[in-house]
């Protein structure tokens, strides 16, 4: 599988999502948390998905990047293999402790991007974030104003490229006229879940492969508590899995990849061995009756996070 492009970087067409790591339901102890990252690496992976509120717990917002960093710092990659690791991280929600439990808010002025973007790339230990993601929109605060927060997180150095998480079209189409896209070094990535079980955004995707928009679809497997279940929740995968001598899983992935050149999934992990299992999918090719085959199955599930759940918003 060639390699994807986002603006003008060039990565592996599999990402990682770095979000199950800080999990508070399932985060690893570090060692064999830094070993998946360095899986992953090891395996051709070049772009790593994180944010700034992927944490165990509010006490520890920011756990995730941190962890990155540090997960990049020890790799025994050369230099120039660092050099071509892509970091994305995300700002715009809030967490914080309250009596009952996390509180999780949104914060999207321009004011508190700017201020989420300083403290995600301080944590990051870089000059500048390789992509910044406004994670989620805030009802609070007008659209415009988010957006151009956003480019000014650009324009003030903080961030080399910007994207947009979460977004329909009518916000993708706004936010195109106000700040441009790739070529006009506006928004040059769009993050939205996809995947066997959710598929409510085909027109999203459609204008991000119109526009040359990478395209990152998150829970691409459907969620850590559905993961597992590809097989058995959609035949056709497991089916097409048998044929290949693979697993339902990298077919997943595989059917992504091939719905655009502008797609890039980021499954998580936990393990190192899922990590090398997802960046395996890249080379599993599918044929045209394959895709369609897949593709034709029914979605059979909600979304992992809806935007008015109170759950940790991916």
């Amino acid at each position: 599988m060639d390699a994807r492009r986002i603006a003008d970087l060039t990565v592996f067409p599999i990402g990682l999502g770095c979000m199950p790591l800080s999990d508070r339901h399932m985060v690893p102890e570090r060692p064999r948390a830094l070993a998946t990252v360095h899986a992953a690496l090891d395996s051709g992976v070049t772009l790593l998905d994180t944010a700034d509120i992927y944490a165990p717990g509010a006490a520890h917002v920011g756990h995730n990047e941190v962890l990155v960093a540090e997960a990049l710092r020890a790799w025994g990659g050369s230099s120039q293999d660092r050099d071509r690791v892509v970091v994305a991280t995300k700002g715009g929600i809030t967490r914080v402790a309250g009596p009952d439990g996390d509180v999780w808010g949104r914060a999207g002025t321009p004011e508190a991007l700017g201020r989420a973007a300083r403290a995600s790339a301080a944590r990051l230990g870089v000059d500048a974030i390789d992509l910044y993601f406004l994670h989620r929109l805030d009802p609070a605060v007008p659209y415009d104003e988010q957006v151009g927060g956003l480019a000014q997180v650009r324009d003030d150095g903080i961030a080399a490229r910007i994207g947009l998480s979460n977004v329909t079209l009518a916000q993708l189409d706004r936010a195109l006229a106000l700040v441009g896209g790739p070529e006009e070094g506006g928004i040059c990535a769009v993050q939205n879940e996809w995947s066997p079980r959710y598929r409510r955004d085909a027109d999203v995707l459609v204008r991000c492969t119109e526009r040359g928009i990478a395209f990152l679809p998150w829970s691409p497997l459907g969620g850590a508590n559905q993961a597992g279940d590809v097989g058995s929740r959609y035949a056709a995968f497991a089916e097409v899995a048998a044929a290949h001598a693979g697993t339902a899983q990298q077919v997943a992935l595989a059917w992504l990849l091939g719905l655009s050149p502008l797609v890039i999934p980021i499954p998580g992990s936990t393990r190192p061995a899922t990590a090398r299992a997802s960046a395996a999918a890249a080379a599993l090719e599918l044929t045209a009756e394959e895709q369609a085959r897949l593709t034709a199955t029914e979605p059979l599930g909600e979304s992992v996070f809806p935007d008015d759940q109170p759950a940790p918003p991916m």
